[in-house]
């Protein structure tokens, strides 16, 4: 054999080499790809299941709930509550809890920690969930009307939500306003014009995300945490904003609470006729009537979020007349989630309710309010009531999404589900939607007719099995992931003796 000869033998096995590391390289990332892109528990329906985790959660008070606790794969948006507004940007309200806390796995150099940290490293292990950071709620909207009042304050402030969720590695962000014009804390801010401001700002939002989008090559997500009230509903304006957004998560909880002085529902799917409410209260405290404003107001179904409370709500010194329900109150008792130096509200989260206060021997009798679809408890002796959301009552706002085509559900919050950081109430949420609906399929497009291969050319001193040689010579496509292989067309030579 002449030197020629060996140096190109040599170099043919070398190519061959190389083929076997690409094709051996391409199926481990192919493996590793199936991992993240199809997780345990993939959301295989097509209504929305939306979950807030509260940044305090990961404290005492909330049983330490972490992300790593959120049913991941019975949900499809996390909505991170809350981010703050400061001197006219959003920032981190928490630092320690948001990006410093250690958490198992974390490194010095971890780049970013805490709760943020833990976010996208599960969202790693479940791209298919949306996580967005959430600004505002009752105690951080002080600022919202001075940031929304001007074309720059709204711009400027958009800019930093941009810059937010591209360092934090975000899909999106939640506007919490409680609330324009009137009716949140008393700190608050306040405007007539928060009205209209408030449609500017979520059109600045939507103008910056899609230009951030573009540069991207993806989709950033816009969505508000919307009022339900009758009394708060008139300083907003659905019907122009809606465009902006690609969902709207509606409060409907808190129809009714301490603040009323006759116990009643905190969220009734419907009105009760024997409520002894004033007309407008009667008619209009009630998820249904809430639903069907924003679609007078031409909010696409599909965009509309039913909110489901994991709490309760409660009154003490109930007179009993009428068993617990509709009777006059005096107060309420102080809840495990209540603050106590603000006194009571009757707060406790789903999991206290149902190990405690649904079990036989605790004195507390449960009902069902046939006409609002809701539970309630009541102790005669105590003289204390309770009102909250069961699995039962969960069902039925289900259906209700379902028979209106609406978008799917809000959670508030994920660490109040039963047991202590479990997920009874979203597994009957995830499999109900699971049972009633699936993914819209998406459209099949024509097989693209494949050419005629060429034949292959096999060396004659092939050092490699049958099945490898049948690789094309001038360009492949790797088993495991379909990934072409190029080969420079010069190296044909080596295959001609």
């Amino acid at each position: 054999m002449s030197k020629k000869r060996i140096i190109k033998h040599v170099l043919r096995t070398l190519t061959f080499m190389v083929l076997i590391s690409c094709i051996t390289i391409g199926m481990v990332a192919f493996k590793a790809d199936t991992a993240l892109s199809n997780p345990t528990g993939t959301i295989n329906h097509s209504k929305m299941i939306v979950g807030y985790f509260p940044e305090w959660g990961i404290y005492s008070a909330h049983s330490f709930y972490k992300v790593s606790d959120i049913p991941w794969d019975k949900v499809t948006h996390i909505n991170y509550a809350f981010a703050r507004i400061t001197q006219g940007k959003i920032d981190v309200d928490d630092t320690w809890a948001a990006v410093e806390k250690p958490f198992e796995g974390d490194k010095s150099s971890t780049p970013i920690k805490g709760n943020f940290g833990q976010l996208i490293k599960y969202k790693r292990m479940y791209p298919n969930v949306k996580t967005m950071i959430s600004v505002g709620g009752w105690t951080r909207s002080l600022r919202f009307s001075d940031i929304a009042s001007t074309e720059m304050s709204r711009s400027v402030f958009a800019d930093s939500c941009v810059a937010f969720i591209k360092k934090y590695q975000f899909d999106g962000i939640d506007i919490d306003w409680e609330y324009p014009v009137r009716g949140g804390a008393a700190e608050n801010q306040y405007r007539p014009e928060d009205k209209h401001n408030f449609t500017l700002l979520l059109k600045k939002l939507r103008e910056k995300l899609n230009t951030a989008g573009v540069k991207d090559g993806r989709h950033y997500l816009l969505s508000i945490a919307a009022t339900a009230g009758y009394l708060t509903i008139p300083n907003i304006e659905p019907e122009l904003f809606q465009d902006s957004l690609d969902h709207i998560n509606l409060m409907s909880y808190d129809y009714n609470g301490t603040w009323d002085h006759t116990t009643n529902h905190l969220a009734p799917l419907y009105m009760n006729p024997k409520d002894p409410s004033f007309s407008n209260k009667k008619l209009k405290c009630n998820v249904n009537w809430s639903v069907k404003e924003y679609l007078r107001q031409k909010v696409p179904s599909v965009k509309l979020n039913v909110g489901i409370p994991y709490f309760s709500r409660g009154w003490r010194n109930v007179t009993g007349a009428n068993g617990g329900l509709f009777d006059k109150a005096n107060g309420s008792p102080k809840g495990l989630w209540d603050n106590t130096s603000k006194g009571g509200t009757g707060t406790n989260p789903f999991y206290y309710i149902k190990s405690v206060l649904e079990v036989p021997g605790s004195d507390y009798k449960k009902y069902w309010d046939s006409y609002a679809k809701v539970p309630y408890l009541w102790n005669a002796s105590k003289k204390i009531m309770y009102t909250y959301d069961d699995e039962a009552s969960v069902l039925a706002k289900c259906d209700y999404i379902l028979e209106n085509n609406l978008g799917g559900v809000m959670l508030w919050e994920l660490t109040g589900d039963y047991p202590i950081k479990g997920c009874t109430l979203t597994k009957v949420i995830y499999d109900k939607f699971k049972t009633a609906c699936k993914p819209t399929p998406k459209p099949t497009s024509k097989p693209t007719p494949k050419p005629t291969p060429k034949p292959t050319l096999k060396p004659s001193h092939s050092p490699l099995p049958e099945a490898l040689v049948s690789v094309s010579a001038s360009s492949s496509t790797t088993p495991a992931t379909g990934e072409s292989l190029k080969i420079p067309l010069s190296w044909e030579a080596f295959w001609k003796d």
